[in-house]
């Protein structure tokens, strides 16, 4: 199911990025991505709502997390649906390898269209995390999925000083504090804080 690009939209896209402060080659290339993210998202449901101000809140919220993606290295991101946090990560970290694990059909064609579409150094497995045999990541990114789901394996697949970027509820992270035993949990609030924060877990030191 390819999507025909639409001018028009991309350079609307690119005008609400650019005045929500996203510098100009990195707005272009979410302007891309949005515009691809509408075109499916009627037909997948990707999204609550595909108007403009929630998903540019979408796109910062993801960029919150850029400090603990390298410029170059490896990044997971697990349940990757719509493409958030994953795919602005990586846009905003060329020289980053992703991989994109998502399990759902119609959503994996999604992905596997964006990563076409984009030119990014990413693959998209149709699998979950708890069969991924991949390991040695930088970072690992996971939204809209429990911690029970993940924290198993964040150890299993990260590099010893990698770090999982949880997005999440405060109540959430909380939870995860108390459940994450072999490891730390610091956290960095999203521009709305009513929305949530993130929460970065890291690997104790022995």
């Amino acid at each position: 199911m390819t999507r025909a690009a639409d001018p028009d939209a991309q350079r609307r896209w690119e005008a609400h990025l650019r005045a929500a402060d996203v510098q100009a080659d990195l707005a272009a290339a979410l302007a891309r991505f949005l515009t691809l993210l509408v075109a499916w998202g009627g037909a997948v449901d990707l999204v609550a709502s595909l108007e403009a101000a929630p998903l540019i809140e979408m796109v910062r919220e993801s960029l919150v997390g850029l400090p603990w993606v390298p410029v170059r290295g490896r990044l997971l991101d697990v349940g990757s649906g719509n493409g958030f946090p994953g795919v602005p990560l990586l846009l905003a970290r060329p020289g980053v390898e992703g991989v994109l694990l998502e399990p759902r059909e119609r959503r994996w064609a999604f992905l596997r269209e964006v990563v076409r579409e984009l030119g990014l150094q990413a693959e998209v497995r149709r699998e979950r995390l708890s069969v991924h045999h991949g390991d040695g990541y930088d970072v690992m990114t996971v939204r809209g999925v429990a911690a029970a789901t993940w924290l198993a394996d964040a150890g299993r697949v990260l590099r010893p000083d990698g770090a999982t970027l949880w997005w999440t509820s405060g109540s959430k992270l909380q939870q995860l504090a108390g459940m994450a035993k072999d490891g730390r949990v610091l956290e960095c609030p999203l521009p709305s804080p009513a929305i949530g924060s993130i929460a970065i877990w890291q690997r104790c030191s022995t």
